[in-house]
């Protein structure tokens, strides 16, 4: 809940309306309720409550999610000149103005809610996607430690962002992007989502037996094994463990030959299995030119 630093009645309502916003906002759009209607019934209520607030900022919030920026902002606007210490009007402001790729502006919105709200998650993982698309990494991913450290309930996502972002700022911060990803894993679990994120950047590291140690885990969870085996082959071939890779290749290729019709003739099967027969052909022409290089 957002909360100004100097209460009142009227600043109270509005936040806990911008609360509840974010709650049922997501179910209204999930649900498919007309966003034109609900605008124009907000329009009706706005008539016979001309001076309040939160209908502008709710009007606005709607007027955000069907992609109507000008709108939106002009009810912004209204709500800050009824509500001049409406610190809420900020955050919605930086969020329209990111999804509208505004990204300097969307900062200078953010900035100043944080400036009067600097522990707020949701403002903070706002400021981290807008300083993400500036290129700014490392301060992106200060805002999502920020935030994780001031969530009851960290979402996946933000270690995974946190962790992209530093990973985008180069080799120096790899160490750092893994360690995020850790603590991560640590706090919600084995997530493949986390895993897969940190088996590429083992890669990146060249740390093959590490990323090989976290695909296990994954496989670990799943009842399937044709992809992991298929993804343990080419990080063995990338290693240049070239038996090895075969060996795993080989093992993935029969695990798919095994599977029902019903999922072996899906596309997402076919699409893997011709990745597989390409990785063998690879193996096998990579095998032939050391056996030559060997009779030689």
């Amino acid at each position: 809940m957002v909360r100004p630093s100097r209460p009142s009645s009227l600043t109270a309502a509005v936040c806990v309306v911008w609360a509840a916003l974010c709650l049922v906002l997501p179910a209204v759009v999930a649900a498919h309720q007309d966003l034109s209607d609900r605008i124009a019934e907000l329009t009706k209520e706005i008539a016979r409550h001309p001076k309040n607030a939160a209908l502008y900022l709710k009007r606005g919030e709607l007027h955000r999610l069907h992609g109507e920026w000008d709108a939106a902002s002009a009810d912004y606007d209204r709500a800050t000149q009824l509500a001049p210490d409406l610190v809420a009007v900020d955050l919605a402001r930086g969020d329209m103005l990111l999804a509208a790729g505004r990204l300097p502006a969307a900062k200078i919105a953010l900035d100043r809610f944080l400036a009067k709200q600097p522990e707020h998650a949701v403002g903070l993982v706002l400021r981290a996607r807008v300083l993400t698309r500036l290129g700014q990494h490392v301060a992106a991913a200060a805002d999502f430690t920020r935030a994780i450290a001031h969530e009851p309930d960290p979402l996946p996502e933000h270690y995974l962002e946190r962790a992209q972002a530093l990973a985008a700022e180069g080799e120096g911060h790899l160490d750092e992007a893994l360690g995020g990803l850790d603590e991560g894993i640590q706090k919600l679990g084995p997530l493949v989502v986390l895993e897969l994120l940190a088996i590429d950047l083992e890669l990146r590291k060249k740390n093959y037996d590490a990323a090989l140690t976290r695909l296990e885990q994954v496989a670990a969870q799943s009842q399937r094994k044709e992809e992991w085996l298929v993804r343990r082959g080419e990080i063995l071939e990338q290693a240049g463990r070239a038996e090895e890779a075969h060996e795993a290749f080989t093992q993935a290729l029969a695990a798919i030959e095994s599977l029902p019709a019903a999922i072996g003739h899906t596309t997402a099967m076919t699409e893997l299995e011709a990745r597989l027969r390409a990785a063998l052909e690879r193996q096998a022409a990579e095998l032939d030119k050391k056996g030559s290089g060997e009779q030689h």
